[in-house]
């Protein structure tokens, strides 16, 4: 059970070691992290695929994209800061195609929050993974569209 005396013992030690950690922190002030994100040029019938697709046996690496398939990318670039940053990214299909896949290259990880297949445009969020002390990560998240 606790007391008074207990209980204004362990507020002095909240308040003395969030001041601290307030000092700590303005010595060291975050450095941001930095995201780039550029469109790269839409691959199509007769391209060489630069990866795997999951779910789309047709998208192979390094064989040929076969007609009717196009891959939107963008390129996406961070340079991890001192806090963990990522990006939101819009595909949209062109024409009538729709949604079938992703693939990525590079370290580029992605994760998709909703179902997007059949859809024609969809957000995927991008968020590699620093493990391994690399401070930026780079790579193409393509979609595949058909």
């Amino acid at each position: 059970m606790f007391c008074r005396r207990h209980l204004l013992a362990a507020l002095g030690a909240v308040c003395l070691t969030s001041g601290t950690g307030a000092a700590l922190a303005a010595e060291s002030a975050p450095a941001p992290t930095q995201i780039t994100v550029t469109p790269v040029a839409s691959l199509g019938p007769g391209d060489r695929a630069p990866a795997d697709a999951a779910g789309v046996k047709a998208i192979r690496r390094g064989k040929t994209i076969p007609a009717g398939y196009e891959l939107v990318g963008q390129r996406v670039e961070i340079e991890r800061g001192t806090k963990a940053a990522g990006a939101y990214l819009r595909f949209q299909c062109p024409g009538n195609k729709r949604l079938r896949s992703f693939l990525i290259t590079g370290s580029a990880g992605f994760v998709a929050p909703r179902a997007y297949v059949n859809h024609k445009s969809t957000f995927v969020g991008s968020f590699p993974s620093f493990s391994g002390g690399a401070a930026t990560r780079s790579g193409v998240v393509y979609a595949v569209c058909r």
